[in-house]
Parts: structure tokens; sequence; C-alpha cells
């Protein structure tokens, strides 16, 4: 047998063997150096003990004279395969060719096994495709690992192209091989191609399992085709396969996700009555649901009768009974539950602390979110991605910048790496308060540490440059979002379109609308309406209305918003006539104008010294149930001394006055 199993692997990753020179023949216990855990931020002491004694096993067993059989080194490299500890198998089996150890199937599929479990499958197709030129042949073990590490990778084609190989070669794939193909396909999303394997599977002789019905059926109620999945639920009920609460969990979760929350209680029933015994997870469904339909009391039935069944809630019931609470607006009693958690022998994890912190900030109860940030690190619970860009939001909402910024350095120095989410709340947060140039500097600290922007963390920067009026600026971020390959949306569009209204570049802003529609994005009544404001701003009423047409002939339905934009510009521009043409159409369309379209009409009347018009639509007001507010008051009494109608103008501001103070005349 040729010797060594890596010199075929040159470019094999460093890191998953240990260094040789760390171990010597008279000591055993210098730990050779391991890949740490979580990026290199945590290690395990109790792995380096378990390290340390599977090297002194070894270098006993080799050592010994006779020495033992391959079979008891394929023993012993399966017991630490078990206890997870991957990257010393593969550097053992190194140390076997060493030692002049001769490989067998079976220590080879441990071996690809590791390499598969280390993410390492290239390296396990390799050891795969040397097998043959050992003289060694593979069996059906050693093609379903492989089957199971590509499709991990997601590989599907090569997962089939393997399959294949298998059956070529004579080997006759077993339950767990179809299992292992079949879930592959589930997870990619091919869940029509693993029926027909599921079908091809019967036809070959081999018959499924629970695990094969289980895979199926979740894939099914994946895919919202819950019906399909009741279906094969009850034939592996007719052909004698009992199902268990991995089955009923799918379904019933299923049920839940099309909104059918009766069919899942009913079900939810049936499950003992089959003989399957609900578990934690099935009550967990159950109450998310109901909360989530905003049923309290029963959700809370379904919690006392878990109790009841001797089922203890676990982290993710109460988490689940959390976030059901803080939807409900019931912070404080989410608050004490979160604080009995832990009596009842359940320990907050970083779920249920993000759940409390989120809920806070959304109550601009920022203070004591942080008091909660701080209990969570104090308890040696370490916060994620998700609490850190909680916090962030909810300081940026409250305009805190300087403690947003500090609490980002924070993260940072806790070793914990900001996403897409975090930067991009940042960014936000720093446009919104003219910080433009701290925003693209995040930006840019965001794509030096390799995390993608997306396009509202574009959209935000480029709302940022044109809320400041830099619109050369904010071309660029968009041109450069294109040049990514991130398709711009029609906010993307409404961004830079208002940009360049607020600095009345009225064609840049019309050019982007005829792009929209090069592009096929369908422009919004936001789209229209900005375009039209800045029109109206800068005079061009005839644009305007023209504009006011396409979008009407466009299905493009007008909102109470458009009309005031509308009617305002033509007020102010003095076209009173098509003011009054235009509020006359909306009725005809049976859109009722509101209080503020009545506010903007009248006092264009009275900048156009039609008195009469003003005073009869201020009357209306009273006739079609419409209250008036300080502001239309304001309008009638300046319109009314501007008029020299001194007497009108107090006679109304006493009426005012009288209604404000709930007086009746």
């Amino acid at each position: 047998m040729e010797m060594g199993i890596f010199p075929f692997l040159p470019y094999f990753p460093s890191f998953l063997f240990f260094h040789h020179h760390h171990i010597t023949t008279s000591t055993f216990t210098k730990n050779p150096s391991l890949p740490q855990k979580n990026g290199g931020f945590a290690s395990n002491s109790s792995n380096t003990i378990i390290v340390d004694e599977a090297l002194a096993s070894f270098y006993r067993l080799a050592r010994m004279n006779p020495r033992p059989s391959i079979v008891e080194f394929g023993k012993f490299l399966g017991s630490i395969a078990k206890m997870k500890q991957y990257s010393t198998v593969v550097y053992l089996c190194n140390q076997m060719d060493l030692f002049g150890v001769t490989h067998t199937v079976y220590s080879l599929n441990i071996l690809i096994n590791c390499l598969c479990r280390l993410n390492h499958v290239d390296f396990a197709v390799s050891v795969w495709g040397k097998m043959f030129k050992l003289g060694i042949q593979p069996d059906v073990i050693t093609f379903t690992t492989i089957i199971n590490g590509v499709c991990n990778e997601g590989k599907i084609k090569v997962a089939v192209e393997l399959y294949n190989e298998m059956v070529r070669s004579g080997h006759e794939p077993d339950v767990i091989s179809y299992n292992t193909l079949i879930n592959g396909l589930c997870n990619s999303g091919n869940t029509n191609m693993a029926v027909h394997v599921f079908k091809k599977m019967e036809q070959n002789g081999c018959k499924p399992n629970v695990v094969t019905y289980n895979t199926i059926i979740d894939s099914l109620c994946k895919d919202r085709l819950v019906n399909d999945a009741m279906d094969f639920l009850s034939e592996m009920v007719g052909r004698g396969i009992p199902p268990d609460a991995i089955t009923y969990n799918s379904i019933v979760h299923g049920l839940c996700c099309l909104g059918q929350l009766n069919e899942a209680t009913r079900l939810f029933k049936r499950m003992e009555q089959n003989g399957c015994k609900p578990d934690v997870v099935t009550y967990n469904i159950i109450i998310d649901s109901l909360y989530k339909d905003r049923l309290v009391n029963d959700a809370a039935d379904f919690l006392s009768e878990m109790v009841d069944q001797g089922i203890p809630p676990d982290v993710v019931t109460y988490t689940t009974v959390l976030h059901g609470l803080c939807c409900l607006g019931q912070l404080n009693e989410a608050i004490r539950l979160f604080k009995k958690m832990e009596q009842k022998g359940c320990k907050p994890d970083v779920v249920a602390y993000n759940t409390i912190i989120d809920s806070l900030c959304k109550d601009r109860l920022v203070n004591d979110a942080m008091e909660f940030l701080s209990e969570m690190v104090d308890r040696g619970i370490p916060p994620n991605a998700v609490t850190y860009s909680t916090m962030l939001h909810g300081f940026c909402n409250l305009g805190q910048l300087d403690e947003a910024t500090q609490l980002f350095k924070e993260m940072v120095g806790m070793n914990v790496m900001p996403n897409t989410l975090t930067f991009t709340i940042l960014v936000d947060g720093l446009c919104r308060e003219g910080m433009v140039s701290e925003a693209r500097w995040v930006f840019e600290t965001m794509t030096e540490k390799g995390v993608e922007p997306n396009i509202y963390t574009y959209n935000a920067l480029m709302n940022g440059y044109c809320l400041r009026c830099k619109m050369n600026e904010a071309r660029k971020v968009f041109e450069i979002m294109v040049g990514k390959g991130c398709a711009p949306d029609v906010h993307s569009y409404n961004i830079l379109i208002n940009g360049y209204c607020n600095s009345r570049r009225m064609d840049k802003a019309k050019a982007l609308l005829t792009q929209m529609s090069v592009k096929k994005l369908t422009p919004n009544t936001v789209t229209y309406n900005t375009i039209m404001k800045g029109l109206c701003y800068v005079g061009r009423l005839l644009d305007a209305q023209e504009l006011f047409k396409k979008m009407c002939s466009s299905s493009m339905l007008p909102t109470l918003m458009t009309y005031s934009i509308l009617l305002n510009g033509l007020c102010k521009h003095g076209h009173l006539d098509e003011a009054l043409k235009l509020f006359k159409s909306m009725k005809e369309k049976k859109l009722e104008p509101d209080i503020i379209l009545y506010t903007i009409l009248i006092e264009g009347m009275f900048i156009g010294g039609k008195l009469e018009v003003a005073k009869g639509l201020f009357s209306k007001l009273s006739a079609n149930g419409i209250q008036p507010p300080e502001r239309t008051y304001n309008v009638m009494i300046k319109g009314f001394l501007k008029e020299g109608l001194s007497d009108e103008a107090y006679e109304l501001f006493r009426k005012w006055k009288m209604m404000k103070h709930n007086v009746i005349i």
C-alpha cells in the first residue's frame, strides 16, 4: 500500500493538523495546537483533556509489540469521532501513516466523515478518490458519508452524481443512503425531486422509515403543501409506521403558518389518541400561534396544561410567551415573567434577553434596555449582533448618536462582528442627524471588513446626502450600488427624486421617473407626489397637472395627499378656478376631501380675494360634520382681517374660544 494518506492533499488546511514537534515520546501532556471555537475567542479545557488522553492512548497502541490490528485502531478512531474531536481524528490518521499502520475502508470512512464534519468536503472526496488507487473498495457508508457532506454544502447535483456512481459500482443504497439524499434535496428546496427519490426507493425494494417520512413531511409543510403532508401522514399510519412527535410537530407548525390554528389544535388533540404524546416543541408551536392571534387566555391554558402533563417549559417556551406579551404591549407583564424564569428552573438565554431589550427600545426606554444588557454581560451571557443592533437602533431613534457610536465600539471590543443590519442602523442614524461624513466612514469600514452593504444601507447613505442637498455624492452612491449588482428599488429612486426636487433640479427628477419606466419599475404615489410637489414649488403648474393626468391614466389612484399638493400649488400661484375645478372632481370620484384640503382651498380663496367662496367653503365644514381645527380658524380670522372685516374676525375668534373650552353657544 502506498504510504501516506495526505501527500496527495498538498493544500490541506494546516490548522487541522497538530504540530508534530510539540509531541515527544517522553511527555504526552503538552497540548497540540487546536482550532479554537467561536472564531478563536473561546477555548474549552475539557477538549484539551480529551485530546491529551487520546494522544497518549494512541501512542501506547502504536508502540505495543505486537502491534494491535487495524480493527483496534479503527475502534479507537471511532470513539474519538463520537466525542466530536474531528481534528484529532484527522491528525491521528496522518500519524497512522507515519507509524506504518495500514488503513482499511473502516478507518478511511471515519476520516472522510471527520473531514466532512470540518466542512472540508473537497478533501474528503480526495480521500475517496485515493481509495481506489490504494486498492480499497469504498462501501455504502463511504458513499453515504460523502453524499451527506456535499448535500450540506448545497451541491445537490454532485450528490446525485455520487448516488448514481454508487449504484453503478454495484452498491445497493440502504435506507440511510436514501434518507441522506432525500434530506439534502429537501434542504435545498427540491421537494418534488425528493418525493421522486422516495418513490424510486420503494420501487427498488428499500422500505422507508419514520425518518424518511418525517423529512418529506417537514419539507412539504415548509413549502406550504400541508394537505400533501397530511396524505403522507395517512400513508405512513396505513403502512404501520407510527408517527412520532417530530412528524406531528412539522404538520402542526405548517398549519399554524397557514393561519389554520383550529386545524392545528385538532391535530394536537389527535396526537395522544394515536399514541403519540405532545412534547415541549408541540406546545411551543401552539402557544406561539395563539399569541400571534392575540388569544392570550387560550395560550395561558395550554401553558398550564403543559405543566400539568409533566412537561416543564423550556427557554423557548418562556421566550415565546415573552415575545407574545411584548407584541401585545404587555411589557411590564413580560418583565415580571422574565424575572420568574430562573425561579422556575429555566435560565434566560440571549434570545430571551433580546426579546425584552427590543421591546424596551421600541418603547424608547433605552436606559432600561442598557441595564438588561449589563446584566447579560455580568451573568456570562454574551450579547450577539442582534442585541447590539437592537440597542443601536434604540439610541439612533432617540438621536443619541454619541451613545450609539460608543456602543458600536464596545461591540467590536467584545469581538462581536457587526453584520449588515448593524452597520445599516448606524449609517441611517448618523445620516438622519446630518452626520453624513461619519456615516460615510462607517459605510467604508463596513466594506473593508468584508460586510456587504444591502439596498437599505445604500438607500440610507443616499438619503443622508440628499437631506444635505449633496446630490452629486448621492448620485455616486447610487452608481456604486448599481455597479455592485445591487438593483435599486422604487424607494431608492424616490430618495434621489426627492433630493433633486428639494434642490429645484426638476429636470433631473423627471429624468429619473423616465429611467424607472425603462427599468420596468412602477412608480408609486410617493414618486408622483414628490415630483408634483417639486414642480408646484418652482411654479411649473402645467407640468404638475400633466403629471397628475399621467398618474391617473396609469391606474395609480391619487390620494388625498396628491390632491392637497396640487391644490396648494394652484392656489399659491393664483389658479383659483382650476383649484375649484380639481376640488369638485374629487367629489365626482367619490373621494371625500378632508380638513387639510378645505383649509388649503379656503386660504387660497382669501389670497385671491374670493371672500364669499371662502366663507361658503367654511360653512360646508359643519354641514359635512367636519370640526375645524385651530389652523382653519386662524386662516379664516386672518382672511377677515385682511378684508377689513374685524367684527366678523372677532365673532369667529369668540366662537373658536368657546368651542375650545366646550361652551355651547
